[in-house]
């Protein structure tokens, strides 16, 4: 396969990969395919001593064998033996028009690179190797026996593990990009071929989803969509550019519950940079959310509902037919499919695709395949092949087989991700960036290339990166950044939106800082430069409690608020947007950059390192956030150190743990970078006693203070922060207040004061920099602010520092430069008699001995052999071998020898060399795609800056239904309730239940202990409800009729509420509580079932022919009242409360909204008292109603709720009779009610009885 570099500390290593078995898939036109077995990995430095045993490898060497052993490489071998196999990274359209290899699919090109440096026929020595799936079956048809192929291809782009690996990167290349292309070859039918291509990866957007706790696999972005811009509209200039047309089938969901919001949120934000990005603006998506549309596994919707969508864009793309070695058809673009995972639900789709493109290739066949039973056949093959082929692509990226609707098999495989994703994918994850950046792993010369060097470039030779490095200051200019770095332990409050410190400001701390106490002179004052980034870090961000802790936080509603809090803070000048944060439990660290620089911040990173109970809890360590601003690699770190006065060793031995693991992707270390920027609670304390501090302070005597500060004690050892600086501290000790004061703690335990809260940052120091004048950076500022809600005060630095920004030009004439003047990768000579006689046979060991001498004085030599009648040299560098042969021709003994590189052409091979590491992907059609006019500029940032403002835009207040997508789904209905069917599980093992309002639900108001007791109201038939100018809702079932002697109807549907006014009269009863039965009136608003429970109040039959069809009012907690409900309600005689309250006790939670087993559905009116019909509409208004008399046999009171065939008591009171009623003088009573009336007899038919057999007695 080739030799693989490994570079630990700039020290390389070579080791030869071979493969040691494999097995024979199948033969694809005049190539034999191979699956690769197992492999063996060989030292080309180290050999093999005797009794070598495999178990005593080194950790990596077993990943690497186990990556390559997992059945997912294949290579091809020619059949013929003296032609060119078949090259597997391309497909049969792209074979037709090049033969130059896709670097996208060919996943050990980077072991090519060591060979080549010699001159050596990779093609003849080495295999070309994909990873993917290669499916294969053959079908008889008449004469004929067609060759059936599912091929998918793996781009090595951005490969990696489910969870370790998700989104996009810097150069637009997503995660499980994966090209899948469906062929058939009939060698009897004019040698035909067709095939037909189709393409899927992740949201190409900057996001991740940790895998490490079961069941909580979130959406995150890692990025900040509105810095995603320019990698997503790469990806979508790459596929246009290689692939011709384009059609995006998203199938994420749209749903909006508590699982699936984030999925929803992202979807929406794929939209949305779809229609901004020049590039795709033109190009359909269809959002077609694959669990709504094929519940339960119906699958048949896919051809009723997405392919109407989309078979314009099939039908123009077409597909690819060689016939007879002439390319007859060309197929002009792709179907670009994503789901969260690209594994089940894109499976399914491409499987819908590829079989309805079948038909298309069965055409092209002519009449040898329009037989019905050969389409039958052809059909069910591919069916088998595409499973097969989705069940490898989901082993190579979550080390599980595909989600194919089966129960058993999909929880064992659901089982089998889970201890995948956290027990094996890092180790894997470790092995594929071994495989595919070698030597530009943990190695400080490979991270500085990567700042200022293009991609390709940095996998040159290491010899050409340290030159090209060294002369930085030739192809750059110096770039002037103001960083703001500040850190506040919050005592686990969100302080900015509490009442009690609305007259605090976070601008005092972040943006005002000079007038701050600490503030170093009146120069710094007179500084005005906007920050060109800010970093802001927390601690105790959430409770340290042991839940939290256990959980090992990552992400908190808090820490999500304090951001957007934060940007909107710094973003009053100038505008700021964030880049990222991240948070481990209590600690969170917040980047931002100045709207300016927003295009220019890439290789952004996290990692986080936990240093409780000895690096096993996150109570305490630290959060490390790195990034590149232009050419200027920055690391911002964030931590929590041990807390007590005497715990100085465990603080310095938690500052070396962080330092030591603080390692981000491709293995960076933290000292890899330009700054590291450090911040946090470190918890060093004053050796002083209290008393001494305490006075000190008061004097402000700083300067004795810290003298015994244990930080800088500490640092002159060189046992923490070594090589930092920090601005001079000119204010008083941060730790610890008495909330909201001045005073240091006044508690029991009367902690000490103490400098807790710092900020330090340190500078690497280059070699070309050692003859240049340098310094650190300038500390503009360094002081805490006046903020008194926790027992912290903030810090914040101001630091001015250099950073570095390339001019293209001047770096491509200086690696030109470098690469004439360097030599050869070999750095080896040949040396050869020229005096007539031969070398080997006629020149004694002294001449050759003297030889050696010669050369060895003219550098250092590694190695001497020979090659026929010549003498190679090999030397320690290519420089060397470049400045021997200026020195020829020598003589020794009077012969005269002539030296000459063994590798003349040796700057063309470097060019083929990094032609390895360049895009070589050939356009799929010939039809090409012009370069879009830019959009305007204020399209460039989207509105969104989160999940969490995206679902705030996604869903109205009354979270009813999704707002407008920008590219909708037809067949989406989001009013739709759910059904009770099972649904497919997800991606990540997770079914989408209905959604829940994502807007807080109002504040339900308190209950009162007894309700205003309603008043009867007249009401004409001719007539609506009385208007006046106070209402209360009331909530009532829509009668579809007015109610009157009519037979019982069945109860209406729970979802038709709705809410009614009635007339009320301030500061008096309520005068009538009847409403118009007129169902025609309309409601104010409307509550669905979904939404919340209804009250249950004991059911009571009562009496009142006078009372329409409607309930009386009462306020509902659920709605938000039309207007303020009244001060108090009015008071009832305390003769009149002898019975059970009629409400519940407490109003803490919703009562349950369903009613007792006991109660009847309703009551019919009894038969001696038949109902009284409405007054007539000249009837005079002042006449009450009649009211019935209570006996003692009546249940408790209750507010009564009708129905369209009669009333049910809900637990309100009755109605009160007009105040001035005959014979009284003061307020109304309430009056008796009638015993509960007996329920009618019901005739029910006669059941015939039947003649059941004798049972026979048992013996």
């Amino acid at each position: 396969m080739g030799v693989l570099q490994r570079c630990p500390s700039e020290n390389t290593e070579y080791y030869l990969i071979v493969v040691t078995r494999c097995v024979k898939v199948c033969v694809l036109l005049n190539s034999s395919i191979y699956k690769i077995q197992e492999v063996d990995v060989i030292s080309l430095q180290q050999p093999r001593l005797p009794g070598y045993k495999s178990q005593d490898e080194d950790n990596w060497v077993k990943e690497i064998k186990k990556l390559m052993g997992n059945e997912s490489f294949y290579f091809s071998v020619s059949v013929a033996g003296d032609s060119r196999p078949l090259d597997l990274t391309l497909c049969a359209q792209r074979r037709a028009r090049t033969d130059i290899s896709d670097n996208r699919f060919f996943w050990n090109r980077m072991l090519y690179l060591h060979p080549k440096r010699f001159d050596i026929n990779c093609d003849a020595w080495l295999l070309k190797v994909i990873c993917g799936s290669v499916e294969f079956s053959s079908v008889y048809m008449g004469n004929h026996a067609p060759k059936l192929y599912v091929i998918s291809r793996l781009s090595c782009e951005r490969a990696g593990t489910r969870f370790m690996m998700r989104g996009v990167d810097d150069y637009g290349h997503v995660a499980n990009f994966v090209e899948t292309e469906e062929l058939v070859h009939v060698e009897t039918l004019d040698n035909v071929i067709l095939s037909y291509v189709q393409t899927r990866g992740t949201v190409p957007l900057f996001w991740e989803q940790p895998g490490l706790n079961v069941g909580s696999h979130k959406v995150k972005m890692s990025r900040e969509p509105t810095i995603s811009g320019k990698a997503f509209s790469e990806h979508m200039r790459f596929l246009r550019h290689k692939y011709g047309g384009l059609a995006v089938i998203n199938v994420l969901g749209t749903g909006v519950t508590g699982k699936s919001q984030g999925e929803a949120a992202l979807s929406h934000l794929f939209q949305l940079q779809h229609k901004t990005c020049p590039w795709s603006c033109d190009c359909p998506h269809i959002v077609f959310d694959f669990h709504q549309e094929c519940r339960g596994g119906n699958t048949d919707n896919l051809s009723r509902k997405l392919q109407p969508q989309i078979q314009q864009q099939i039908d123009s793309f077409c597909l690819f037919c060689l016939r007879g070695g002439v390319v007859v058809q060309e197929q002009r673009g792709v179907m670009r499919t994503n789901c969260l995972d690209c594994l089940d639900r894109t499976n399914r789709i491409q499987t819908f695709l590829g079989l309805e493109r079948l038909d298309a290739m069965l055409d092209l066949l002519g009449e040898a395949a329009t037989s019905g039973v050969i389409k039958h056949r052809l059909r069910s093959k591919f069916e088998d092949m595409w499973k097969d082929n989705g069940n490898k692509i989901s082993q190579i990226y979550a080390g599980t087989g595909a989600l194919q609707g089966s129960k058993i098999i999909d929880g064992a495989r659901s089982v089998g991700r889970t201890i995948q994703n956290n027990l094996m994918d890092s180790s894997k994850q470790e092995a594929i960036d071994l495989l595919l950046h070698g030597n530009l792993l943990d190695n400080y010369l490979a991270a500085l290339a990567r700042t200022v060097l293009p991609q390709h470039l940095q996998y040159a030779p290491l010899s050409v990166l340290k030159s090209v490095t060294d002369r930085i200051p030739e192809f750059s200019e110096p770039l002037p950044l103001k960083v703001c770095v500040g850190t506040y332990n919050v005592n686990g409050g969100k302080h900015f939106r509490s009442l009690a410190y609305k007259h605090l400001s976070l601008d005092d701390w972040l943006l005002d800082y000079s007038n701050n106490n600490g503030a170093n002179s009146e120069e710094e004052k007179s500084n005005k430069k906007p920050p060109d980034l800010f970093a802001i870090g927390f601690e105790e961000i959430v409770d340290l409690n042991a839940s939290n802790i256990m959980s090992n936080t990552q992400w908190s509603e808090n820490a999500n608020s304090w951001g957007h809090e934060l940007e909107k803070v710094i973003s009053r000048d100038e505008n700021f947007v964030m880049v990222t944060w991240a948070q481990l439990v209590g600690v969170a660290l917040f980047v931002f950059v100045n709207e300016k620089h927003a295009a220019h911040v890439k290789y952004v990173n996290v990692h986080t390192v936990k240093t409780g109970m000895q690096g096993n809890t996150g109570n305490k360590g630290a959060v490390g956030i790195r990034l590149l601003v232009h050419n200027t690699s920055i690391a911002f770190v964030c931590s929590h150190f041990a807390a007590g006065q005497k715990e100085v060793n465990e603080r310095n031995q938690d500052y070396d743990s962080i330092a030591r693991k603080m390692i981000f992707n491709l293995k960076v270390p933290l000292w890899a970078h330009d700054y590291v920027f450090w911040c946090g609670d470190f918890n060093y304390r004053i050796n002083l006693p209290r008393e001494e501090i305490v006075r000190l302070v008061k004097q402000s005597e700083w300067d004795l203070l810290l003298e015994h500060d244990q930080l800088l004690l500490s640092q002159k050892e060189n046992k923490c922060f070594p090589g930092f600086k920090e601005g001079a501290i000119k204010f008083a000790p941060t730790y610890k207040y008495d909330l909201f004061s001045d005073d240091y703690d006044t508690s029991e335990k009367a902690r000490s004061p103490a400098w807790t809260d710092r900020v330090l940052f340190w500078r690497r120091r280059y070699k070309w920099q050692e003859n240049c004048p340098w310094s650190h950076g300038n500390i503009d500022h360094y002081s805490c602010a006046a903020l008194k809600q926790s027992d912290h005060r903030p810090v914040l630095a101001a630091i001015s520092c250099e950073g570095r920004k390339v001019d293209e030009a001047k770096l491509d004439a200086v690696y030109k430069e470098v690469v004439s003047s360097l030599g050869p990768s070999d750095c080896t000579v040949l040396v050869q008699c020229v005096s007539g006689k031969q070398m080997g046979e006629e020149l004694s060991e002294k001449v050759l001995e003297a030889v050696q001498e010669a050369m060895d004085a003219l550098g250092t030599l590694v190695t001497v052999r020979f090659q026929n009648y010549n003498i190679l040299f090999t030397y320690d560098s290519p420089k060397q071998a470049l400045d021997a042969i200026s020195s020829s021709p020598i003589k020794v003994d009077g012969l005269e020898f002539s030296i000459k590189l063994k590798t003349e052409r040796w700057q063309e091979l470097l060019e083929e060399e990094m032609r390895f590491c360049m895009d070589t992907t050939t356009p799929l059609c010939t039809e090409t795609i012009p370069t879009p006019p830019d959009l305007p500029s204020s399209t460039s940032l989207l509105a969104p800056s989160s999940v969490r403002d995206v679902l705030g835009q996604l869903y109205s207040q009354s979270a009813q239904s999704p707002m407008p997508s920008p590219c909708p789904s037809p067949s989406f209905d989001p009013g739709r309730e759910s059904s009770s069917g099972s649904e497919p599980p997800s991606d990540d093992e997770q079914t989408s239940p209905r959604f829940v309002p994502v807007r807080p639900a109002p504040v339900r108001p308190a209950m009162p202990s007894r309700p205003p007791p309603p008043r009867p109201q007249y009401s004409s038939p001719t007539h609506g409800p009385k208007e006046t100018s106070s209402a209360s809702p009331v909530i009532s079932r829509a009668a579809s009729k007015p109610v009157g002697n009519s037979p019982p109807l069945p109860s209406p549907p729970r979802s038709s509420y709705s809410v009614e006014t009635v007339s009320s009269a301030e500061g008096s009863p309520l005068d009538g509580s009847s409403v118009s039965s007129n169902s025609g009136i309309a409601s104010s608003a409307s509550l669905s079932r979904r939404d919340v429970p209804l009250p249950h109040y004991p059911n009571t039959a009562q009496q009142d022919p006078s009372v329409a069809a409607t309930p009386p009012s009462f306020p509902s907690a659920y709605e938000l009242p039309s207007i303020p409900p009244p001060q108090q309600a009015p008071t009832l005689p305390v003769e009149n409360l002898n019975s059970q309250s009629p409400f519940p006790p407490t109003a803490e939670a919703p009562p349950s909204p369903h009613p007792p087993a006991e109660a009847p559905p309703f009551l019919p009116p009894p038969a001696e008292a038949p109902p009284s019909l409405p007054p007539p509409a000249e009837a005079p208004p002042s006449l009450p109603p009649s009211v019935p008399v209570r006996t003692e046999t009546s249940p408790p009171l209750g507010a009564c709720i009708l129905r369209p065939n009669g009333p049910v008591s809900a637990g309100g009171p009755p109605p009160l009779p007009v105040r001035g009623g005959a014979g009284r003088s003061g307020p109304p009573s309430l009056p008796a009610r009638s015993a509960v009336p007996s329920l009618p007899p019901r005739t029910l038919p006669t059941v015939p009885g039947r003649a059941l057999p004798t049972v026979p007695p048992r013996k």
